[in-house]
């Protein structure tokens, strides 16, 4: 069908369709398609990269955060930037310690000491503001272990932990098991109590008769800060009885 003008209405002076009009809609059209691409603060959003030296040490140890903060590729200097870290059990932010950004962009955070699992990041309190990831420190307890001979058929073992002080000093069970030098077999032989030395410091010992002149030991115990200090993995209830091990994990 052939949709033209209808009867007795006046035909359109063809002239007039002549007129420049569409000059006018070509622009319109054409500005939403210049605002349709990216906006300047969009192409200029900073970003801010950083990364630990280290993510698992050892009570007392110390590790760095060093990043970069850019724009479009270049790096932003002088913009106040602020460490953050949220300690276990992770109930929030607070700043740790202030820093600027370098020249290129560089930053660092050094020396930093947490005592327990942590969670860091660096913010950016320039205009826009910016955030850096989050990262997993994870702090393992110290541990020192010795065995001392008292004669014939008497080790005495010693267990010292230095952790994270959880404000709970309870004594708790300490599972003492041994196995001879060549075998994968530990056997339980004895369970003691803990005491706490100082806060933050637990202790304990016991008196063994080990199996075969060479041998060795291991400890087990579950304590109150447990959950603040090492990797989930490591969270495991003690063997009630002996256990056998892998070799590649001796």
């Amino acid at each position: 069908m052939h949709y033209g003008a209808p009867r007795g209405m006046r035909q359109a002076d063809p002239h007039v369709s002549r007129r420049p009009l569409s000059a006018g809609v070509a622009l319109a059209l054409a500005i939403p398609a210049i605002a349709a691409g990216p906006a300047p603060a969009e192409a200029l959003a900073p970003e801010l990269a950083s990364s630990l030296s280290a993510g698992e040490i050892t009570l007392g140890g110390a590790l760095s955060v060093t990043g970069r903060l850019t724009s479009a590729g270049q790096g932003v200097a002088g913009v106040p930037l602020v460490l953050q870290g949220n300690p276990y059990p992770f109930r929030g932010f607070a700043p740790l310690a202030r820093a600027t950004s370098a020249e290129d962009g560089g930053f660092s955070f050094t020396d930093m000491r947490p005592d327990r699992n942590t969670r860091l990041r660096v913010i950016g309190e320039g205009s826009p503001g910016v955030t850096g990831p989050v990262l997993e420190a994870t702090v393992d307890p110290k541990v020192l272990a010795s065995a001392r001979s008292l004669g014939p058929g008497r080790v005495r073992l010693i267990l010292r932990v230095r952790h994270a002080i959880t404000g709970d000093g309870r004594a708790v069970s300490v599972r003492w098991f041994l196995a001879a030098r060549a075998s994968h077999v530990f056997r339980l032989a004895a369970v003691t109590a803990t005491r706490e030395l100082s806060p933050g410091v637990t202790y304990a010992s016991v008196v063994v008769d080990p199996p075969v002149k060479r041998f060795v030991y291991r400890v087990c115990l579950n304590p109150p800060w447990e959950r603040a200090m090492g990797l989930g993995a490591t969270h495991r209830r003690c063997p009630e009885a002996s256990f056998v091990i892998r070799r590649d994990a001796r």
